[in-house]
């Protein structure tokens, strides 16, 4: 049962409410975490997913009460238009289409204070999730190229997916996802969306869903008010043969993600016969909770070959761990969050680290060692974007996307999963990171006596992880500068 903080937090979100989140005292990491961290940086992550439903028959006329066309929810509101997707962000104009639910004045309300006093509880969920995130990451970065990816993201995807299935479809998937029932994964997506959502001096962190469907499709009002109510999903209804309406969702995915993957969803193809797409994302940005200070010139010895550059360079306090077969240390960033850097040891590579449960690790481990850390970090800047639907299978998500998929919680069409589409881009420079992602899916923390000293450079292939109280926002690996 939520606890009453909880409720009322809900409540707000749910009337809109939107706040910037009052200073509170930073809480630090117990035994693990005690970082001082000493650069400026900037993290910008940005996830959407879509997921687009393909129609294998055409639709009849359900007698189900529960069920309406789209087409007739607003009828009497004017249509909005977009213009075709340049890249540009903010400009909608050029194809008709009707918003029928709009929550992006609830997709920045924050915790209003009470950030801190929900981490126990907000851990406790994202526990739960160790070892979907550890399998996905497996799964979908192998280390034999520089890559990145999202785990909360593909995380929300599924949570919306499961919304719209029912029977075996939706039970695969809370199988695989790790939840036992559809109310545990809302309550647990619901927490995930409250804690990431923030925008205030300390950092930035917002989420937004928003549901895409045909014209005509009749749908079930219960699925798209818990769409709404529950993963705060905007919705819209328009013709998917209209290149303009298609344009108008890109639009939508490049304002979501600040621009930051515009290439990746100029590419991005939807078939006409789309009936049904969801798209989740997740932007963030925060600082280093210190700066680095000095820069020097040294060698990345890269998988390809060796490359000068310029190191980022700091001393600070903290502490090392040891992964048998890799040191990993972390910064706190100035919004409470951690950025973990996994150096694989000398005969090792970061396949050998990425093939390890990281997301337990940094949940689990309490044993480090406190130094007077050197850390040297170089400019990186990798990217990803693959099609995912086998990988996604191979977790145990089958029945979704064949002749058995039951989709009968949105709509009593038939639809299936034709294609699951995942992008994100992660860089960082002595100023700072930036990323962005998104995931398509087609349905057609007393001062010790003076440590040792322990030189931490990134000057190889190594891994790294951004995460929240233990939910990883991005998992990544650099096998060249």
């Amino acid at each position: 049962m939520k606890n009453d903080k909880l409720n009322r937090a809900f409540d707000e979100v749910d009337a809109g409410y939107v706040s910037k989140t009052e200073k509170a005292p930073k809480s630090g990491r117990a035994l693990r975490l005690t970082v001082i961290a000493a650069a400026l940086a900037l993290l910008i992550a940005a996830i959407s997913v879509v997921s687009v439903m393909s129609m294998r028959s055409a639709p009849s006329q359900p007698d189900d009460t529960d069920t309406v066309k789209v087409s007739d929810t607003k009828k009497n509101e004017p249509d909005t238009t977009v213009e075709p997707f340049n890249g540009q962000t903010g400009n909608y104009s050029g194809a008709k289409f009707v918003s029928l639910a709009n929550t992006s004045a609830t997709a920045k309300a924050v915790f209003a204070g009470s950030y801190i006093s929900y981490r126990n509880e907000y851990r406790s969920k994202g526990a739960k999730l160790v070892n979907f995130f550890d399998k996905l990451t497996q799964k979908l970065i192998d280390g034999e190229e520089s890559a990145v990816v999202s785990p909360v993201n593909v995380y929300m995807a599924l949570a919306l997916l499961a919304e719209c299935t029912d029977g075996s479809s939706r039970r695969q998937i809370l199988d695989v996802i790790g939840v036992d029932s559809i109310e545990e994964l809302r309550d647990q997506t619901k927490l995930i969306w409250l804690y990431n959502s923030r925008d205030d001096e300390y950092g930035r962190s917002m989420l937004a869903n928003s549901i895409w469907l045909t014209s005509g499709l009749p749908v079930k009002n219960k699925c798209t008010d818990i769409l709404k109510n529950d993963h705060y999903a905007s919705s819209f209804t328009g013709d998917f043969a209209d290149n303009n309406y298609k344009n108008a969702l890109k639009q939508w995915l490049s304002d979501q993600t600040n621009g930051l993957l515009d290439q990746c969803i100029n590419e991005l193809v939807i078939p006409d016969e789309t009936l049904v797409v969801l798209a989740s994302t997740l932007y963030y940005k925060a600082k280093w909770a210190d700066k680095y200070w000095y820069t020097e010139d040294g060698v990345f010895e890269g998988k390809n070959g060796d490359t000068n550059c310029v190191f980022n360079k700091k001393t600070t306090r903290s502490y090392v761990y040891d992964g048998a077969g890799f040191n990993a240390y972390c910064e706190r960033l100035s919004d409470d969050n951690y950025m973990w850097f996994f150096l694989p040891d000398d005969g090792r590579t970061v396949s050998d680290v990425l093939s390890r449960d990281l997301v337990s690790y940094i949940n689990n481990n309490n044993s480090g060692v406190y130094y007077e850390v050197t850390i040297r970090m170089p400019d990186f800047d990798v990217d990803y974007n693959e099609q995912i639907i086998q990988k996604i299978s191979e977790l145990g998500i089958v029945d979704c996307m064949g002749p058995q998929a039951d989709f009968t919680a949105l709509t009593d069409d038939p639809l299936y999963l034709t294609s699951v589409v995942h992008a994100a881009r992660f860089k960082a420079d002595k100023e700072g990171v930036e990323g962005a992602a998104f995931t398509v899916e087609l349905l057609s923390g007393a001062i010790p006596t003076e440590p040792p000293k322990y030189d931490f450079t990134l000057d190889r292939p190594f891994v790294f992880m951004v995460e929240n109280a233990g939910v990883p926002l991005f998992i990544g690996c650099v096998n060249d500068v």
